[in-house]
Protein backbone atom coordinates (compact mmCIF):
# COMPACT_ATOMS: atom_id res chain seq x y z
CA UNK A 1 0.00 0.00 0.00
CA UNK A 2 1.04 3.93 -0.57
CA UNK A 3 -0.86 6.90 -0.10
CA UNK A 4 -0.48 9.96 -2.17
CA UNK A 5 -1.76 12.64 -0.42
CA UNK A 6 -3.52 15.98 -2.01
CA UNK A 7 -2.48 18.85 0.40
CA UNK A 8 -3.33 22.84 0.75
CA UNK A 9 -1.03 24.85 3.28
CA UNK A 10 -3.37 24.71 5.68
CA UNK A 11 -2.91 25.08 9.96
CA UNK A 12 -4.04 21.46 10.84
CA UNK A 13 -2.76 19.22 8.06
CA UNK A 14 0.77 18.75 9.43
CA UNK A 15 -1.10 17.19 12.97
CA UNK A 16 -2.87 14.95 10.27
CA UNK A 17 -0.02 14.08 8.22
CA UNK A 18 2.09 12.94 11.72
CA UNK A 19 -0.75 10.75 11.93
CA UNK A 20 -0.67 8.68 9.04
CA UNK A 21 3.39 8.45 9.10
CA UNK A 22 2.72 6.82 12.88
CA UNK A 23 -0.09 4.40 11.32
CA UNK A 24 1.56 3.94 7.59
CA UNK A 25 4.99 4.96 8.02
CA UNK A 26 7.42 5.25 5.23
CA UNK A 27 4.16 4.83 2.78
CA UNK A 28 3.05 8.42 2.25
CA UNK A 29 4.03 11.02 -0.14
CA UNK A 30 2.35 14.64 -0.38
CA UNK A 31 1.94 16.74 -3.20
CA UNK A 32 0.84 20.37 -2.34
CA UNK A 33 -1.95 22.74 -4.04
CA UNK A 34 -1.47 26.51 -3.53
CA UNK A 35 -1.20 29.70 -5.12
CA UNK A 36 2.63 30.00 -3.85
CA UNK A 37 5.58 28.41 -3.04
CA UNK A 38 5.48 31.08 0.20
CA UNK A 39 3.88 28.84 2.73
CA UNK A 40 2.22 30.36 5.64
CA UNK A 41 1.45 26.65 7.89
CA UNK A 42 3.78 24.16 6.15
CA UNK A 43 7.13 23.41 7.67
CA UNK A 44 8.05 19.53 7.31
CA UNK A 45 6.38 18.71 4.22
CA UNK A 46 7.03 22.42 2.57
CA UNK A 47 9.70 20.76 0.35
CA UNK A 48 7.18 18.43 -1.07
CA UNK A 49 6.37 19.25 -5.23
CA UNK A 50 3.94 21.93 -5.79
CA UNK A 51 1.40 21.98 -7.75
CA UNK A 52 0.21 25.89 -8.67
CA UNK A 53 -2.85 27.19 -9.44
CA UNK A 54 -4.92 26.03 -12.95
CA UNK A 55 -1.81 23.47 -13.23
CA UNK A 56 -3.84 20.60 -11.99
CA UNK A 57 -5.36 18.88 -15.24
CA UNK A 58 -1.49 19.64 -17.22
CA UNK A 59 0.45 17.85 -14.14
CA UNK A 60 -2.20 15.14 -13.65
CA UNK A 61 -1.38 14.03 -17.08
CA UNK A 62 2.13 14.00 -16.66
CA UNK A 63 2.13 11.94 -13.20
CA UNK A 64 3.00 8.69 -12.08
CA UNK A 65 0.46 7.26 -10.19
CA UNK A 66 1.85 3.41 -10.80
CA UNK A 67 2.93 3.26 -7.76
CA UNK A 68 -0.24 4.65 -5.52
CA UNK A 69 -3.09 2.28 -4.08
CA UNK A 70 -4.49 5.24 -2.60
CA UNK A 71 -5.41 9.03 -2.94
CA UNK A 72 -6.54 11.10 -0.26
CA UNK A 73 -7.25 14.79 -0.73
CA UNK A 74 -7.08 16.55 2.67
CA UNK A 75 -9.48 19.98 1.14
CA UNK A 76 -10.55 19.01 -1.70
CA UNK A 77 -9.93 21.99 -4.57
CA UNK A 78 -11.04 22.20 -8.09
CA UNK A 79 -7.30 22.00 -9.05
CA UNK A 80 -7.05 18.49 -7.35
CA UNK A 81 -10.39 17.13 -9.56
CA UNK A 82 -8.26 18.32 -12.70
CA UNK A 83 -5.60 16.43 -10.94
CA UNK A 84 -7.37 13.25 -10.38
CA UNK A 85 -8.91 13.00 -13.85
CA UNK A 86 -5.59 11.33 -14.68
CA UNK A 87 -5.48 8.53 -12.09
CA UNK A 88 -6.38 5.08 -12.72
CA UNK A 89 -9.73 3.97 -12.22
CA UNK A 90 -8.43 1.27 -9.46
CA UNK A 91 -6.60 3.60 -7.67
CA UNK A 92 -9.06 4.19 -4.35
CA UNK A 93 -9.60 7.99 -3.93
CA UNK A 94 -10.42 9.40 -0.40
CA UNK A 95 -12.14 12.59 0.06
CA UNK A 96 -11.28 14.06 3.74
CA UNK A 97 -13.85 17.09 3.79
CA UNK A 98 -12.70 19.75 5.67
CA UNK A 99 -15.77 22.15 5.56
CA UNK A 100 -15.56 25.17 2.57
CA UNK A 101 -14.13 22.57 0.61
CA UNK A 102 -17.50 20.87 0.53
CA UNK A 103 -20.32 23.86 1.57
CA UNK A 104 -18.67 27.31 0.29
CA UNK A 105 -17.02 25.28 -2.90
CA UNK A 106 -20.35 23.15 -4.05
CA UNK A 107 -23.43 23.48 -1.89
CA UNK A 108 -23.73 26.84 -1.43
CA UNK A 109 -23.40 27.80 -5.12
CA UNK A 110 -26.46 25.15 -5.34
CA UNK A 111 -28.54 27.21 -3.13
CA UNK A 112 -27.88 25.94 0.64
CA UNK A 113 -27.76 28.88 2.87
CA UNK A 114 -24.54 30.15 4.28
CA UNK A 115 -24.44 33.31 5.47
CA UNK A 116 -27.05 35.79 7.41
CA UNK A 117 -25.21 38.65 5.91
CA UNK A 118 -24.21 38.29 2.36
CA UNK A 119 -20.75 38.85 2.11
CA UNK A 120 -20.96 40.63 -1.52
CA UNK A 121 -21.75 43.68 0.38
CA UNK A 122 -17.99 43.90 2.21
CA UNK A 123 -16.35 43.30 -1.40
CA UNK A 124 -15.01 46.16 -3.21
CA UNK A 125 -16.22 45.20 -6.78
CA UNK A 126 -19.76 44.62 -5.12
CA UNK A 127 -21.56 47.13 -7.59
CA UNK A 128 -20.73 44.78 -10.26
CA UNK A 129 -20.77 41.60 -8.75
CA UNK A 130 -24.21 42.28 -7.87
CA UNK A 131 -25.70 44.42 -10.80
CA UNK A 132 -23.45 42.19 -13.57
CA UNK A 133 -22.78 39.34 -12.07
CA UNK A 134 -21.99 37.46 -15.16
CA UNK A 135 -19.54 39.84 -16.69
CA UNK A 136 -17.86 40.11 -13.30
CA UNK A 137 -17.54 36.27 -13.63
CA UNK A 138 -16.49 36.43 -16.88
CA UNK A 139 -13.90 38.50 -15.98
CA UNK A 140 -12.21 36.65 -13.52
CA UNK A 141 -12.13 33.55 -15.47
CA UNK A 142 -10.22 35.54 -18.08
CA UNK A 143 -7.87 36.41 -15.42
CA UNK A 144 -7.15 33.01 -14.74
CA UNK A 145 -9.84 32.46 -11.83
CA UNK A 146 -10.99 28.98 -12.73
CA UNK A 147 -14.96 27.38 -12.46
CA UNK A 148 -16.64 30.81 -11.95
CA UNK A 149 -20.02 29.58 -13.36
CA UNK A 150 -22.31 27.07 -11.46
CA UNK A 151 -22.76 24.75 -14.69
CA UNK A 152 -18.39 24.51 -14.29
CA UNK A 153 -18.60 23.76 -10.25
CA UNK A 154 -21.45 21.24 -10.96
CA UNK A 155 -19.62 19.19 -13.76
CA UNK A 156 -16.76 19.39 -11.44
CA UNK A 157 -18.95 18.11 -8.03
CA UNK A 158 -21.08 15.36 -10.60
CA UNK A 159 -17.35 14.24 -11.43
CA UNK A 160 -15.83 13.75 -7.35
CA UNK A 161 -18.81 12.43 -6.24
CA UNK A 162 -19.39 9.79 -8.53
CA UNK A 163 -15.31 8.92 -8.46
CA UNK A 164 -14.54 8.73 -4.79
CA UNK A 165 -14.50 5.41 -3.15
CA UNK A 166 -14.99 6.67 0.48
CA UNK A 167 -15.17 9.65 2.52
CA UNK A 168 -13.34 11.02 6.01
CA UNK A 169 -15.58 13.30 7.83
CA UNK A 170 -15.72 14.63 11.50
CA UNK A 171 -19.55 15.34 10.82
CA UNK A 172 -21.92 12.37 9.19
CA UNK A 173 -23.85 14.71 7.40
CA UNK A 174 -21.19 16.08 5.69
CA UNK A 175 -20.98 12.84 4.02
CA UNK A 176 -24.71 12.56 3.50
CA UNK A 177 -25.06 15.72 1.67
CA UNK A 178 -22.59 14.16 -0.70
CA UNK A 179 -24.32 11.02 -0.79
CA UNK A 180 -27.69 12.91 -1.35
CA UNK A 181 -26.31 14.94 -4.63
CA UNK A 182 -24.24 11.84 -6.16
CA UNK A 183 -27.58 9.69 -5.74
CA UNK A 184 -25.33 6.67 -3.99
CA UNK A 185 -24.50 5.48 -1.02
CA UNK A 186 -20.47 6.39 -0.47
CA UNK A 187 -18.43 4.38 2.14
CA UNK A 188 -17.31 7.17 4.77
CA UNK A 189 -16.20 7.04 8.47
CA UNK A 190 -14.73 9.67 11.10
CA UNK A 191 -11.83 11.01 11.65
CA UNK A 192 -10.67 14.56 13.48
CA UNK A 193 -7.61 16.50 12.82
CA UNK A 194 -6.90 18.05 16.43
CA UNK A 195 -4.67 16.39 18.66
CA UNK A 196 -6.67 16.91 22.06
CA UNK A 197 -3.04 16.94 23.75
CA UNK A 198 -1.74 19.29 21.58
CA UNK A 199 -5.05 22.00 21.01
CA UNK A 200 -5.72 21.54 24.70
CA UNK A 201 -2.09 22.28 25.93
CA UNK A 202 -1.74 23.60 29.54
CA UNK A 203 -5.67 22.86 30.13
CA UNK A 204 -5.73 19.65 29.84
CA UNK A 205 -6.97 18.15 32.98
CA UNK A 206 -7.48 21.04 34.27
CA UNK A 207 -10.83 21.41 36.56
CA UNK A 208 -14.23 22.75 35.62
CA UNK A 209 -14.96 26.70 35.76
CA UNK A 210 -17.56 29.47 35.60
CA UNK A 211 -16.58 31.92 33.79
CA UNK A 212 -18.45 34.86 32.99
CA UNK A 213 -17.97 35.80 29.52
CA UNK A 214 -19.57 34.80 26.52
CA UNK A 215 -17.82 34.08 24.12
CA UNK A 216 -19.39 34.74 19.85
CA UNK A 217 -17.55 33.05 16.89
CA UNK A 218 -14.06 32.03 16.67
CA UNK A 219 -13.21 34.16 13.56
CA UNK A 220 -14.16 37.04 11.42
CA UNK A 221 -15.36 34.83 8.65
CA UNK A 222 -19.14 35.88 7.09
CA UNK A 223 -20.49 32.43 8.03
CA UNK A 224 -19.71 32.56 11.64
CA UNK A 225 -22.81 35.08 11.33
CA UNK A 226 -22.42 37.09 14.21
CA UNK A 227 -25.10 39.65 13.37
CA UNK A 228 -27.88 36.56 13.33
CA UNK A 229 -26.65 36.16 16.98
CA UNK A 230 -26.87 39.40 17.82
CA UNK A 231 -30.78 39.99 16.98
CA UNK A 232 -31.56 36.82 19.33
CA UNK A 233 -29.52 38.38 22.25
CA UNK A 234 -30.68 41.68 21.79
CA UNK A 235 -34.23 39.54 23.14
CA UNK A 236 -32.48 38.47 26.30
CA UNK A 237 -32.88 39.46 29.66
CA UNK A 238 -28.98 39.19 30.68
CA UNK A 239 -27.32 39.39 34.25
CA UNK A 240 -25.33 42.57 34.72
CA UNK A 241 -22.03 41.17 35.11
CA UNK A 242 -22.04 38.90 31.85
CA UNK A 243 -19.70 40.25 29.66
CA UNK A 244 -18.87 39.67 26.08
CA UNK A 245 -15.75 38.46 24.03
CA UNK A 246 -15.58 38.38 20.09
CA UNK A 247 -12.23 36.57 18.41
CA UNK A 248 -12.33 38.34 14.95
CA UNK A 249 -8.69 38.01 14.52
CA UNK A 250 -8.99 36.23 10.97
CA UNK A 251 -11.22 35.85 8.29
CA UNK A 252 -14.18 38.09 6.96
CA UNK A 253 -12.52 41.84 5.84
CA UNK A 254 -12.23 45.18 7.65
CA UNK A 255 -15.56 46.51 6.79
CA UNK A 256 -17.44 43.05 8.41
CA UNK A 257 -15.33 43.45 11.68
CA UNK A 258 -16.02 47.25 11.95
CA UNK A 259 -19.48 46.44 11.53
CA UNK A 260 -19.49 43.43 13.93
CA UNK A 261 -18.30 45.52 16.65
CA UNK A 262 -20.09 48.46 16.25
CA UNK A 263 -23.25 46.42 16.46
CA UNK A 264 -22.58 44.64 19.69
CA UNK A 265 -20.73 47.88 21.32
CA UNK A 266 -24.27 49.85 20.58
CA UNK A 267 -26.33 47.13 21.69
CA UNK A 268 -24.37 46.15 24.88
CA UNK A 269 -22.38 49.32 25.80
CA UNK A 270 -18.98 48.73 28.06
CA UNK A 271 -19.25 44.98 27.93
CA UNK A 272 -17.45 43.57 24.69
CA UNK A 273 -14.18 42.82 24.15
CA UNK A 274 -12.88 42.35 20.52
CA UNK A 275 -10.05 40.57 19.68
CA UNK A 276 -8.47 41.13 15.90
CA UNK A 277 -5.44 40.76 16.69
CA UNK A 278 -3.64 37.28 15.76
CA UNK A 279 -3.07 35.25 19.13
CA UNK A 280 -0.51 32.19 19.45
CA UNK A 281 -2.47 28.86 20.58
CA UNK A 282 -1.58 28.96 24.15
CA UNK A 283 -2.74 32.44 24.38
CA UNK A 284 -5.90 31.76 22.76
CA UNK A 285 -6.66 29.06 24.99
CA UNK A 286 -6.23 31.32 28.28
CA UNK A 287 -9.77 33.11 26.58
CA UNK A 288 -11.95 29.89 27.53
CA UNK A 289 -10.49 30.14 31.40
CA UNK A 290 -13.20 32.76 31.70
CA UNK A 291 -15.80 31.59 28.96
CA UNK A 292 -19.53 30.69 30.57
CA UNK A 293 -21.04 30.41 27.37
CA UNK A 294 -19.58 30.13 23.81
CA UNK A 295 -22.15 30.48 20.41
CA UNK A 296 -21.10 29.40 17.42
CA UNK A 297 -23.44 30.35 14.92
CA UNK A 298 -22.13 29.07 11.50
CA UNK A 299 -24.97 27.60 9.63
CA UNK A 300 -22.25 24.79 8.24
CA UNK A 301 -19.52 22.58 9.77
CA UNK A 302 -17.08 24.62 11.26
CA UNK A 303 -15.28 25.97 14.26
CA UNK A 304 -15.03 22.10 15.13
CA UNK A 305 -11.61 22.82 17.05
CA UNK A 306 -13.39 25.49 19.41
CA UNK A 307 -16.36 23.78 19.70
CA UNK A 308 -14.72 20.69 20.87
CA UNK A 309 -12.34 22.78 23.45
CA UNK A 310 -15.22 24.10 25.12
CA UNK A 311 -17.32 20.99 25.65
CA UNK A 312 -13.83 19.53 27.21
CA UNK A 313 -13.49 22.50 29.58
CA UNK A 314 -17.05 22.44 30.73
CA UNK A 315 -18.63 25.45 28.60
CA UNK A 316 -22.01 25.35 27.90
CA UNK A 317 -22.22 25.36 24.46
CA UNK A 318 -25.00 27.23 21.95
CA UNK A 319 -24.89 26.65 17.83
CA UNK A 320 -27.84 27.25 15.28
CA UNK A 321 -29.92 24.13 14.72
CA UNK A 322 -29.53 25.01 11.37
CA UNK A 323 -25.99 23.62 11.24
CA UNK A 324 -25.37 19.62 10.47
CA UNK A 325 -22.78 20.14 12.88
CA UNK A 326 -25.28 21.15 15.54
CA UNK A 327 -27.36 17.67 14.63
CA UNK A 328 -24.36 15.64 14.53
CA UNK A 329 -22.96 16.60 18.25
CA UNK A 330 -26.72 15.99 19.33
CA UNK A 331 -26.15 12.54 18.06
CA UNK A 332 -23.51 11.78 19.61
CA UNK A 333 -24.86 12.74 22.81
CA UNK A 334 -23.63 16.19 24.17
CA UNK A 335 -24.92 18.43 26.02
CA UNK A 336 -25.50 21.22 23.54
CA UNK A 337 -28.05 23.89 22.96
CA UNK A 338 -29.52 25.86 20.32
CA UNK A 339 -29.37 29.52 19.87
CA UNK A 340 -32.81 29.88 18.17
CA UNK A 341 -34.89 28.36 21.32
CA UNK A 342 -32.06 29.90 23.71
CA UNK A 343 -33.47 32.50 26.53
CA UNK A 344 -31.38 34.73 28.87
CA UNK A 345 -31.41 32.36 31.78
CA UNK A 346 -30.18 29.62 29.33
CA UNK A 347 -27.30 31.76 28.48
CA UNK A 348 -26.34 32.81 32.40
CA UNK A 349 -26.56 29.67 33.62
CA UNK A 350 -23.33 27.37 33.83
CA UNK A 351 -24.03 23.82 33.00
CA UNK A 352 -24.16 21.55 36.32
CA UNK A 353 -20.81 19.45 36.82
CA UNK A 354 -22.83 16.70 35.66
CA UNK A 355 -23.07 17.47 32.29
CA UNK A 356 -19.92 18.92 31.74
CA UNK A 357 -18.22 16.01 33.21
CA UNK A 358 -20.55 13.83 30.16
CA UNK A 359 -19.34 16.36 27.84
CA UNK A 360 -15.40 15.74 28.75
CA UNK A 361 -16.24 11.87 28.89
CA UNK A 362 -17.28 11.83 25.46
CA UNK A 363 -14.94 14.19 24.03
CA UNK A 364 -11.83 11.82 25.76
CA UNK A 365 -13.41 8.99 23.96
CA UNK A 366 -14.41 10.30 20.51
CA UNK A 367 -11.43 12.33 20.04
CA UNK A 368 -8.54 10.90 21.02
CA UNK A 369 -5.87 9.77 18.99
CA UNK A 370 -5.41 5.96 19.44
CA UNK A 371 -9.82 6.22 17.85
CA UNK A 372 -8.16 8.22 15.27
CA UNK A 373 -5.18 5.67 14.08
CA UNK A 374 -7.53 2.58 14.63
CA UNK A 375 -10.42 4.26 12.50
CA UNK A 376 -7.49 5.07 9.56
CA UNK A 377 -6.27 1.14 10.34
CA UNK A 378 -9.46 -0.02 10.06
CA UNK A 379 -10.86 1.53 6.44
CA UNK A 380 -7.20 2.40 4.75
CA UNK A 381 -6.86 -0.96 3.49
CA UNK A 382 -5.04 -3.14 0.73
Amino acid sequence: MKILHLIIDHQVIERMLGVYENVFPYHNDVVIFSLTTNFKHLHKYKECPVILRNQGGKEGKVFDFSSYTHIIAHYLTMDMIDFIKSAPIDVHLCWEVYGADLYNQFLEPNGFKLYYTNPVRYDKYKVFRKYLPYLFKLALEVKGYEYQFNFQINKQFKYISHRINSIQHCCYYDAALIEQYASRKIHSYEVFNYSLSEVLGKLKDTPFFDGDTIMVGNSASYSNNHLYVLNFLKRMDLKDELRFTLVLSYGGSKQYVSEVENAYNSSFPQKVEVLTNYLPLQVYNQIFLKVRSMIMSAWRQESIGTIIMGLYLGIKVFMSERSPLYKWFVDCGFNIFAIETAKGEDLDTPLCTKDKQRNREIVLARYNEERIARSLKENIVD
